[in-house]
């Protein structure tokens, strides 16, 4: 049994492959006979206090069954069952149905690491060369194979992709299965060879998943749970369906994208990004093999393997100081690093945003705007990207700026650089309409002089939230019980509704006001809308309502309070938007025309 365990450490200690191993073992069985008896018992035990994976394991009694077989000893003790062996050849043909069905979708299926990431430096990446990678590789199909049971829950259907960090597998949870669910499949990603060689690995990725777990976003890949099982460290995610940015960007985008079809992928990074920023990460490696277009058009931020605590002032003893994957791991992708990144500088939201305009730009041009040289090159020999002509002119400069080499002259947050790339044709559509409103009001005012917004006020018998109770007292909203998909979709869009509330800075212009609660795509107004279509009571979606109309008010009086009539008279029509001719709008609108009769007069 000696011989066994050494045999065993060596190929734990990565001295063997899996391939010598069971030549080894079946000489080992060979000159001991013996060992055959309590072989089986051992390498049991060994699975089950997780020294050995079940792969390992069953690869070895297979060995075992077939010296057992051919010394003669009855009948195959495959069908003893005492080895408790799975049959990999009846599970192939159980999921063969499936996988045909599956077929054509698994080619679009993809959740995978790029295997663009580098390491440190120019000098270090070219020492990872393409041969370690396919010796990692090929140490891990050896152990891990279409079939295998993971954790005895997660039963390996097919590989996805393979990158930096190991490989991604679609796997059926076979729990859920049990359950029923009409959807039991997850993608597992499991650490590879390489990486695990690295003292810190466990704890980037178990970072990775924890982190995940708490960016609770539509834009973040859902992350389950971090687990070992032998000698191997697994995550499993959501099962994405669709293409990985970096594939469409060399097919289908490669000539570039109307900024109105690359406008919802940039966002939807972004709007990622920012909620990472809020919780206090850098994700670090924005790229695109890190970005997932799903086939219903929803964008996914994937990998946060290597993302980093932004440094809490005055606290030495912040999570940074423990480990820094950025630091220890040295990782980064090139065309995608900001310098300070080169440099090891501390991480910053800004660093983001550099990765985020250079993925920007590619989408628009099908290229990137340093022609994939990485910003120390590019600053090195002072490259400027070229413009891009098809874009509003004030679009260009959020690029350009998201785009400068210095951090202090970049923009300082992703949600002024979504705030400067909002596409202007809902900008104007919004401007249009306020203009109209705006000539509506004067045109009243020409004819029946400012005493118009006196008289209404005085014929208002009741306050707003008065006369809102009692039009709900009198026509009560008809509710009906919501599914299951339901909530969980109103809780999605409450949660993003409520992150554009934490978002708005405390001196947030009339512009940045307007952005967050009604202009964005993604805006309070907008997204309680449908909060109410599929719950006409939703309460929570009422108050995000009543909030925003309280924001605007708020926002207006300090306005025509600093003279600004001309923004705090805008302000009071958003108002009136989401809250329909109530009296506080009527009478801050009468105290601006008191103040300001022109701005009433249309003049």
């Amino acid at each position: 049994m000696l011989e066994l365990q050494n045999l065993l450490k060596q190929f734990l200690g990565r001295s063997i492959g899996l391939e010598e191993l069971q030549k080894q073992f079946g000489i080992l069985l060979e000159e001991e006979p013996r060992l055959a008896i309590t072989a089986a018992a051992w390498l049991d035990a060994g699975e089950k206090d997780g020294r050995l994976s079940a792969a390992v394991c069953t690869s070895l009694k297979n060995v075992l069954i077939s010296h057992m077989a051919a010394s003669n000893r009855g009948p195959d003790p495959r069908d003893s069952g005492i080895f408790d062996v799975p049959d990999f050849t009846v599970m192939r043909q159980d999921s063969a149905v499936e996988e045909a069905s599956e077929q054509a979708a698994a080619q679009e299926t993809f959740v995978r690491d790029s295997d663009k990431t580098k390491l440190g430096s120019d000098t270090d990446a070219e020492r990872i060369t393409d041969q370690a990678n396919d010796n990692s590789a090929a140490t891990v199909d050896a152990i891990l194979c279409i079939g295998s049971i993971i954790g005895g829950r997660y039963e390996l259907i097919s590989e996805l992709g393979s990158g930096g960090m190991g490989k991604v597998f679609k796997a059926r949870d076979r729990l859920r299965a049990e359950a029923q669910d009409r959807n039991p499949f997850i993608a597992l990603k499991v650490l590879s060879e390489r990486f695990k060689e690295h003292p810190d690995s466990m704890i980037a990725l178990q970072r990775e998943s924890r982190r995940a777990q708490t960016l609770a976003h539509p834009n973040v890949i859902t992350v389950h749970e971090f687990f070992r099982d032998g000698p191997h460290f697994y995550m499993t995610m959501e099962l994405l369906t669709g293409k990985p940015l970096d594939l469409l960007v060399q097919s289908d985008y490669s000539e570039g994208l109307a900024f109105e079809d690359a406008w919802p992928i940039i966002e939807g990074v972004g709007l990622a990004l920012q909620y990472g920023h809020e919780k206090g990460i850098v994700h670090s490696d924005i790229k695109p093999g890190n970005i997932f277009v799903c086939t219903d058009g929803t964008v996914k931020v994937l990998d946060l393997g290597i993302s980093r605590p932004i440094p809490v002032a005055n606290e030495p003893e912040s999570e940074q100081t423990v480990f820094d994957p950025g630091t220890r791991l040295g990782s980064l992708t090139p065309a995608y690093a900001s310098l300070e990144m080169w440099n090891q500088d501390t991480p910053d939201p800004r660093d983001d945003i550099y990765a985020l305009g250079c993925v920007g730009y590619l989408l628009l041009t099908g290229r990137h705007p340093f022609d994939g040289q990485s910003a120390r090159e590019a600053f090195n020999q002072d490259l400027s990207p070229p413009k891009i002509d098809k874009i509003a002119r004030s679009q260009w400069s959020a690029f350009v700026d998201a785009l400068r080499f210095r951090r202090d002259d970049r923009i300082k947050s992703v949600r002024q650089m979504l705030n400067r790339l909002a596409p202007q044709a809902v900008m104007r559509s919004k401007r249009r309409t306020a203009v109209y409103i705006g000539a509506a009001v004067a045109a009243v005012v020409a004819i029946f002089g400012v005493r118009y917004y006196g008289l209404t006020v005085e014929d208002r018998a009741l306050d707003d939230r008065g006369r809102m109770a009692t039009e709900m007292s009198q026509a009560p909203v008809q509710r009906t019980d919501l599914t299951a998909a339901e909530q969980e979709e109103i809780n999605t869009l409450m949660s993003i509704a409520e992150n554009n509330f934490t978002s708005i800075p405390a001196d947030a212009t009339a512009e940045d006001l307007a952005y967050f609660l009604s202009l964005s795509p993604n805006s309070v107004v907008q997204l309680t809308d449908i909060v109410l279509q599929i719950d006409p009571g939703y309460e929570p979606a009422l108050e995000s309502r009543q909030k925003a109309f309280d924001l605007y008010l708020a926002k207006a009086t300090d306005l025509r309070d600093a003279e600004n009539f001309v923004a705090a008279m805008s302000l009071t029509r958003d108002a009136g938007r989401i809250i329909p001719d109530t009296s506080t709008v009527l009478r801050l609108q009468r105290s601006i025309c008191d103040a300001s009769p022109e701005i009433c007069a249309g003049l």
